[in-house]
């Protein structure tokens, strides 16, 4: 008998429990809304990029030999052609007198072959030689020709090996670093010192697919640097990537801007502001609308005065307004207050209408 009147009580206090709580999944949530419509997401892009040098080179060695002597400095200012560094040149300066010598050679060899040549044609026409003897002359000449064309090759080689002994600046610019000294054994691709100018610089930004589209080749950019302080510089967009970074899927906009005070310096990051070619009007929905759940961005309609859970592929965002590339259609009413409060399907009721 006592155990029927405790389970009368638990059923007593469970019923009404179990109504409140389905009452609760039916209360409508209040939420507002605003319409996705198209407007002008804005006539720019911006994104973050990082300075590189207009030029960078890694200067090596094209040929072996002991470092006899080390012209340059780290930090220096080198000039187009300077001499960085020389190599031991006596074996390269052997070679060169012998391949003069063998030109020389060559040379009186066939002028030998030439005279003796016309002195066979002038036989030849007062009937003293035989046309075979005669053949035999002028083959003579092109054997001499043919070493005279090796030993000029060879002395060009000569030079090259003796030239390839000093180590020279390929452009104008400064030696940052400098790998070998004095008493160094080098071989060909061996690096000898890190040259970079930056007369001027790039920077390299990462934008959208559609950004990429409309940025124009050779219009302005405006770029500040953090590292510099306030002010903005003015910059010229030389190229624009068609192929994606495999890591970060934007498409790679390089700048070029120029360094007349020697202030920039490789990796300093760039916030870059670009102009588009032809500014176009986007789907657009306010940006507190639009919320990321399981890596994927989100948005909650209403429809019937129901709310709808839907998947959308946001594009740039200008302030408080978000492109939207897929999932939603002009006129849709996203919720913008109350979305946290919400699940799929669950009943809303729109303030203010």
């Amino acid at each position: 008998m006592c155990r029927i009147f405790l389970l009368l009580l638990l059923l007593t206090a469970v019923l009404p429990l179990q109504a409140d709580t389905q009452a609760g999944l039916n209360t409508a949530v209040r939420v507002r809304v605003a319409t996705a419509e198209y407007a002008s997401i804005g006539d720019h892009a911006t994104a973050s990029g990082v300075v590189i040098p207009f030029r960078r080179a890694i200067v090596a060695a094209e040929a072996a030999g002991r470092v006899v002597e080390r012209l340059v400095q780290p930090g220096d200012t080198v000039r187009s052609g300077q001499i960085l560094l020389q190599l031991d040149d006596e074996r390269a300066r052997i070679a060169l007198r012998e391949a003069q010598a063998r030109k020389r050679t060559q040379d009186v060899n066939l002028a030998e072959a030439r005279s003796e040549l016309a002195r066979g044609e002038n036989l030849r026409q007062r009937q003293f030689i035989s046309e075979d003897t005669l053949e035999t002359l002028r083959f003579a000449v092109q054997r001499a020709i043919s070493g005279s064309s090796e030993a000029d090759a060879a002395l060009s080689s000569a030079r090259r090996m003796l030239a390839d002994t000093q180590i020279r600046a390929p452009f104008d610019g400064s030696a940052e670093l400098v790998q070998v000294d004095v008493g160094d054994f080098v071989n060909p691709g061996s690096p000898i010192a890190t040259l970079v100018d930056f007369s001027r610089a790039r920077v390299r930004a990462g934008v959208t697919a559609r950004e990429a589209a409309q940025i124009g080749i050779g219009s302005t950019a405006r770029i500040g640097l953090e590292a510099l302080g306030a002010g903005l510089l003015n910059g010229q967009v030389k190229s624009v990537s068609r192929i994606s970074d495999p890591g970060s899927g934007t498409y790679t906009v390089e700048i070029w801007i120029d360094n007349p005070d020697d202030r920039l310096r490789e990796g300093m990051l760039a916030s870059v502001r670009m102009g588009f070619d032809s500014p176009d009007r986007s789907l657009t929905v306010p940006s507190v609308s639009v919320f990321r759940r399981d890596g994927k961005m989100h948005v909650f309609i209403v429809r019937d005065n129901t709310a709808e859970l839907r998947t959308v592929e946001a594009g740039r965002t200008s302030g408080a307004t978000t492109e939207i590339v897929h999932g939603l259609e002009a006129g849709d009413r996203v919720v913008v207050d109350g979305q946290f409060a919400l699940r799929d399907s669950a009943p809303v009721t729109v303030l203010g209408g």
